[in-house]
């Protein structure tokens, strides 16, 4: 292969849709990052909403070709849907060193079977969800369930078989994949971009939260765990702290059957844009991450993670999946269990040392060595050269 490494690269990553939720997140920013070095990365992927336009779009710096999805979405979804894979196989995909490409979806892999993978030097597949093990304990009461379920089952054990080069997040997916066929198998976390973290009083002021409480918060979106933290969260009050909730993130039914104690003193705030989150994050006293130990929570990376702790934020978090490598050498990750119980126990301690004034603050510059999407970027800049110069 020839020698890149002098020359910018031309990086193509091939994603489900367009939507800024989830994976979203990790595919663009490290996309900004490499960007910011001179490289230049295409997007290609679906709008899965109702009215699409196929269009492109430049988002930091980032261009993104949106295709359009077709019709029985509600028969198929997006990311599986049959015609819209097969119609992806004609999109104008251009040359590039490097495709990557994300989850293991039909709607990605046909497109790279049939197409991207002609004009592609190098391949490299990113996974960074046990799909088939979030959702093996769900009742598939319809036909959409079930294709889903069936597709995303097959691909992930499919596509280890065939890549030289894949990404993951956890050291679950790392040992899955390599047991799978995978040949290369690099371990890319989630991260956070540095900035100037708002103060306290200005974060609280712009999202109407009271000026003098003490605040727990959660942000984002989890499975029935976020329970624990509400009853936890109850147990507390009952006893006497002084405590409020800020919540953002998950839609309102999530405080669906929640006692008018904890409602009464639960701030939601809905749905925040990234910008807001920062604030969100800047206004709180402590951040929760409560996990059940399970094979998906085993095997992701939850962004919200890197996210506290880029607002200097402590962070009370059950002991699961890769979070929990770096929150055992980081004092200010307050360590919570695996079970509900565990939760609780844990939750009302901590909340005693936080009124105490007795947390170990976060130490930036550790977390930014570790944990920066401008680290994470040049760690995927180093692969890819490394897989280019081979």
């Amino acid at each position: 292969m020839t020698q890149v490494s002098n020359s910018p690269l031309k990086i193509a990553y091939i994603t489900g849709d367009c939507s800024t939720l989830g994976t979203y997140f990790r595919w663009h920013n490290i996309a900004m990052g490499l960007v910011s070095m001179g490289h230049a990365v295409h997007v290609y992927c679906v709008d899965n909403s109702d009215a699409p336009v196929a269009r492109q779009e430049n988002r930091d710096g980032v261009i993104y070709h949106i295709s359009k999805s077709a019709k029985g979405k509600s028969l198929f979804g997006t990311i599986n849907h049959p015609v819209t894979s097969l119609n992806r196989i004609f999109d104008d995909f251009q040359q590039c060193d490097i495709v990557h490409v994300f989850q293991p979806f039909l709607s990605v892999y046909l497109p790279w079977k049939f197409n991207f993978r002609k004009k592609a030097r190098i391949t490299f597949f990113d996974w960074d969800d046990l799909w088939v093990d979030a959702e093996r304990d769900r009742e598939k009461k319809n036909f959409k369930a079930g294709w889903d379920y069936k597709l995303k089952g097959y691909f992930e054990r499919k596509i280890p078989s065939i890549s030289k080069h894949m990404t993951v997040c956890s050291k679950l997916l790392k040992t899955l994949a390599i047991e799978r066929g995978a040949k290369q198998v690099d371990i890319v976390p989630n991260g956070f971009w540095e900035y100037d973290v708002p103060a306290k009083a200005v974060a609280r002021e712009k999202l109407g939260l009271q000026k003098d409480a003490v605040y727990v918060g959660f942000m984002g979106r989890t499975g029935f765990e976020l329970h624990w933290a509400f009853k936890a969260f109850e147990i507390s009050l009952s006893k006497g702290a002084n405590i409020r909730f800020a919540l953002c993130g998950p839609t309102a039914d999530i405080m669906d059957g929640l006692s008018d104690q904890v409602k009464n003193n639960l701030d939601y705030l809905g749905s925040l844009t990234p910008a807001d989150t920062r604030y969100f994050a800047a206004a709180i006293d402590l951040g929760l991450l409560p996990l059940m130990k399970t094979d998906f929570n085993e095997s992701r990376f939850p962004i919200k993670f890197a996210e506290y702790l880029a607002a200097n934020l402590p962070v009370l978090c059950s002991e699961v999946g890769e979070v929990n490598e770096y929150g055992k050498k980081y004092p200010w990750v307050i360590k919570a269990g695996v079970s509900e119980e565990d939760w609780i126990k844990h939750f009302e301690s901590t909340v005693q040392l936080l009124a105490e004034g007795k947390l170990v603050p976060v130490n930036r510059e550790v977390v930014l060595n570790d944990l920066s999407w401008e680290g994470i970027s040049k760690q995927v800049e180093r692969i890819y050269l490394e897989a280019a110069e081979v």
